[in-house]
């Protein structure tokens, strides 16, 4: 399995003898390098590294600043983070890192063994989150799977009493009852399958809907809802179950949500979303 490493330090001697080992003894990781702690921010919140090495003092911003800044964006907030120095080597230098959000801290001169000792580490952890968030996005799409098929059920039912109305020939008054039935079958639909399945979505992705909102505040609640299960890789067909629509109103929703998103018409919409 590939990972992604970004390795910042204003040195760049230092920068490139941490970039050597990695390739060394990990040639199939993809690796970022930045001299700059601003640039590093930048690269970080475009690409969504998986483990950030960081050296501590830096002119523009120094590591602990940088780390800080990370863990503020909900994008970037669970990277796990070394921080490398040759400098800040006190037990109370190493306890600052850690309140700050530093996963673990290596002192330089850099020794290849414990470089390679706590990337591992980190990678351990990462493989672990990777794990549990791939066994609850797969209950999740059990989750909406069972809500389409429900929905499916009920419109069926719906369709059965319609049918049936139609072949005992009822009164007027009953017909009226029957259809303030039909109405309530359809508000219940509509409630219960967005909030079971966003109950469900929010526990495995917290923050996708604050973040898309902060860098689209235009966009409403039925945009959010239908981010939320074209992120899961739904079709439109299933997505029109769950909200009770048809399928072209679905196609029509997901023009005007690449137009208020500025996508242009060879970026992937999952894909963008998946960012989030």
């Amino acid at each position: 399995m590939t990972y992604k490493i970004l390795v910042v330090d204003d040195m760049i001697d230092s920068l490139q003898v941490i970039v050597n080992f990695i390739q060394r003894s990990n040639p199939e990781y993809t690796i970022y390098q930045s001299n700059s702690s601003v640039e590093a921010l930048k690269i970080a919140t475009k690409t969504l590294p998986d483990l950030i090495i960081t050296d501590w003092d830096m002119p523009e911003m120094d590591g602990i600043a940088l780390i800080r800044q990370l863990k503020q964006d909900n994008r970037t907030k669970d990277i796990p983070i070394i921080m490398a120095t040759g400098v800040m080597l006190t037990s109370d230098n190493l306890k600052l890192a850690l309140e700050a959000g530093a996963f673990d801290y290596i002192r330089k001169p850099i020794d290849p063994i414990e470089l390679t000792a706590r990337i591992h580490s980190a990678i351990t952890i990462i493989q672990v989150h990777r794990e549990n968030l791939e066994k609850k996005n797969r209950e999740l799409a059990e989750n909406a799977l069972y809500l389409v098929k429900n929905n499916e059920f009920i419109l069926d039912i719906k369709k059965k009493l319609a049918d049936f109305s139609d072949f005992v020939n009822l009164r007027d008054i009953d017909k009226g009852l029957l259809h303030a039935i039909q109405e309530d079958m359809d508000e219940k639909i509509k409630a219960d399958s967005w909030e079971r399945f966003d109950l469900s979505f929010q526990a495995v992705h917290p923050h996708f809907q604050s973040n898309l909102l902060d860098k689209h505040p235009e966009l409403t609640p039925n945009d959010l809802k239908l981010c939320t299960f074209i992120r899961m890789g739904m079709s439109s067909k299933d997505i029109a179950s769950v909200l009770y629509l048809s399928p072209d109103s679905i196609k029509v929703s997901r023009s005007r949500l690449r137009k208020k998103l500025a996508l242009t018409t060879d970026q992937n919409l999952e894909g963008f979303l998946l960012l989030y």
